[in-house]
C-alpha cells in the first residue's frame, strides 16, 4: 500500500464500524486522520468503540489521530470541524471520508412504510445523507483550492435492492446519487468523489447483538461477512491512488477494490463482491 505521508484526512463516524477501520487504515498507512463522533470516552455509550479508543489503536499502529466530538444531526457542529482542520492545518484536507450514520436501537425489518415510526425518516437521513451534504459542502473549498483532493462515501446494496425498509433505501440511494453529482461539479478542479459499497459487515454492534438482525441474515454475517477494515484498505488503496480521477464518481465495490489493488481483509480473505442489482 501506498504511503499516505503528509496527508490530512477527516473521518466521520469513526467509534465504530466502517468508520473506525477507514480510520485504522488511513493512519497506519501514515495520514494524519481526524476523527468525529459523539463518544468520546471508552464506555460513554450503550455500544463498544469511543473516539479515544480509535485514536490509541492508531497510535499503536505508529500512526496519528486527533479526535473531534460531533453531533453530526447539528449543522454547526459538523462546520466546526472543518473550521478547525483548515485552521490546524493550513487548509490542507486530501481526503473526506463520510460514513456517519445514525439508526434506531432496532431497525425495522420488512415494516410497510405506513406502519414506520414519525421519525425514522429523519433519523436515516439527517444523520448519512444531509450530514454527509454538509461536510462535503466544507471540504470541498480546501480542496478546490488545492486542486486535489478525495471524498470518498459510504453507502451498501440497499441503493438498489429492498432492505429493511423504505427509508433506509432511500438513504443509500440518496447517498450514491450525491457523490455521482458531486464529482460532476469537482472535476474541473481535480478533485474526486466516489462511493464505495463494503458486503456485510461484522461490526462492533453486531457482535454485541447480533439478534438486532434477522437470523438468517446474522448467520449470512458470521459466516461471510467483511471486518470494517476492509474497507478500510480500500480507501487507503483509493488515497494513494494517483490516476484517482479516472475513478471520480463512479460505484466501487470494495472486493472489487482489493482485487485491483491486491489487499485482502484482515484474515487473508477475499471476500465475494455484493451484486450491484
Amino acid at each position: 500500500m501506498q504511503s499516505l505521508e503528509g496527508k490530512v484526512a477527516v473521518v466521520t463516524g469513526a467509534t465504530r464500524g466502517v468508520g473506525k477501520g477507514v480510520a485504522l487504515a488511513l493512519g497506519e498507512a501514515g495520514a494524519l486522520v481526524y476523527v468525529t463522533g459523539r463518544t468520546l470516552d471508552r464506555g460513554g455509550s450503550q455500544w463498544p468503540g469511543s473516539l479515544a479508543e480509535t485514536v490509541d489503536e492508531i497510535a499503536q499502529r505508529g500512526g496519528k489521530a486527533i479526535p473531534i466530538v460531533c453531533d453530526h444531526a447539528d449543522d454547526q457542529s459538523v462546520k466546526d470541524v472543518f473550521a478547525r482542520v483548515a485552521r490546524e492545518q493550513d487548509g490542507r484536507l486530501d481526503v473526506l471520508v463520510n460514513n456517519v450514520f445514525a439508526a434506531p436501537s432496532k431497525m425495522p425489518v420488512n415494516v410497510p412504510f405506513w406502519e414506520l415510526p414519525d421519525d425514522l425518516w429523519e433519523t436515516l437521513l439527517r444523520v448519512g445523507l444531509r450530514s454527509h451534504y454538509i461536510a462535503s459542502r466544507c471540504a470541498a473549498p480546501l480542496m478546490v483550492a488545492r486542486r486535489s483532493g478525495l471524498i470518498v462515501n459510504t453507502s451498501s446494496g440497499g441503493a438498489v435492492r429492498y432492505t429493511f425498509n423504505v427509508p433506509f433505501g432511500v438513504q443509500k440511494a440518496g447517498v450514491d446519487k450525491m457523490a455521482r453529482d458531486m464529482a460532476h461539479d469537482l472535476r474541473p478542479f481535480g478533485v474526486a468523489a466516489v462511493v464505495i459499497w463494503p458486503g456485510f459487515i461484522k461490526s462492533e454492534k453486531f457482535l454485541a447483538q447480533p439478534d438486532r438482525m434477522p437470523p438468517a441474515l446474522a448467520q449470512r454475517i458470521m459466516e461471510h461477512g467483511e471486518s470494517p477494515e476492509f474497507a478500510g484498505r480500500a480507501v487507503a488503496a483509493l488515497a494513494g491512488d494517483a490516476d484517482i480521477m479516472s475513478k471520480s464518481g463512479q460505484l466501487l465495490l470494495v472486493a472489487e477494490l482489493a482485487r485491483e489493488f491486491g489487499f485482502t481483509d484482515v484474515d487473508g480473505r477475499l471476500p465475494q463482491a455484493p451484486s450491484r442489482t
